[in-house]
């Protein structure tokens, strides 16, 4: 008899509570929902044509042609290209000592893709795995997940009102006398928009696309796989050179031959970045494609 009655009165809790009961359910499952809001993102694609400047990142790609998961971290790249554009350049970096970057003696895999500037970088900032990637070298270099970058992303470039950011830098690069075998002169003007403390550096690299080597992409080896954004080489130094922001315009001049490691030079683009030399975060970047047909 104490056990019906118990049972009586827990079914009349029930039979009371059952709304507040159903609303706290509902609370669980309904997540407030935040920016960024990629798709269909109005203003997001930035145009650097545009006579205002644009803040502009720098995503440094660290991805192998032995490692399987790495197309898939490079698509995600590639869709965050083409939601925000000129907002963002991309370097793909191989560094040496990694079994996925090793080159084979021969075959789809023969492509050595590594510089010993990119293993520098992975060596400074505490490289873990593949496939990863710095993002303006934010929070002291630290190594995202491609799905991790997007937010982080549109954070740098969006305040909370989804406005853009203005950037600090306006950096213009310029080529003037090359073709296929001689020379390329590039000069760079960086234009300071904001009053700046601290030391910054400038670094210049060349980059490349269209290479069609090997790829793994999942259990397959894509023997025609189109690599791009490749980082080459670096113009200045692993580290570029210091710079003077105390000048509200600043100019330089560099020489860049045809260096070896490259497979055809009007496939690739010059990238200009600033950092703060204490952070190490990246605060600009700029880029120019080599396009032959301009000095004809």
């Amino acid at each position: 008899m104490d056990l019906v009655l118990i049972l009586q009165v827990l079914f009349d809790m029930i039979k009371n509570n059952i709304y507040i009961i159903f609303f706290f359910l509902f609370s669980l499952s309904c997540d407030k929902i935040s920016g960024p809001f990629t798709e269909g993102c109005l203003n997001c694609c930035g145009d650097s044509e545009n006579q205002k400047p644009i803040k502009t990142i720098l995503i440094e790609e660290f991805t192998g042609h032995k490692c399987s998961n790495c197309p898939n971290g490079t698509r995600i790249i590639e869709n965050i290209i083409e939601t925000y554009c000129d907002h963002v350049i991309v370097l793909a970096c191989h560094p040496f000592n990694q079994d996925f970057t090793s080159p084979n003696e021969s075959g789809p895999l023969a492509t050595d893709f590594r510089t010993s500037e990119t293993t520098e970088i992975a060596e400074e900032f505490g490289f873990w795995g593949f496939p990863s990637g710095l993002l303006n070298r934010i929070n002291n270099g630290e190594f995202f997940q491609p799905f991790e970058l997007n937010t982080e992303i549109h954070n740098l470039l969006f305040d909370e009102n989804n406005n853009p950011i203005l950037p600090d830098l306006d950096i213009k690069i310029s080529l003037n006398n090359f073709s296929l075998k001689s020379p390329i002169e590039i000069n760079v003007e960086i234009e300071k928009l904001k009053e700046l403390n601290g030391e910054y550096k400038l670094a210049l690299v060349v980059s490349e696309d269209y290479i069609i080597s090997g790829q793994y992409d999942g259990e397959e080896l894509i023997e025609d796989y189109e690599h791009n954004h490749v980082y080459r080489n670096a113009i200045n130094g692993t580290w570029g050179e210091a710079i003077d922001l105390t000048n509200n315009i600043i100019n330089r001049s560099y020489i860049l031959s045809n260096p070896n490691v490259i497979n055809d030079i009007s496939n690739c683009t010059i990238i200009a970045y600033v950092y703060d030399n204490e952070t190490k975060e990246v605060i600009q970047a700029s880029k120019k494609k080599i396009d032959l047909f301009e000095q004809l």
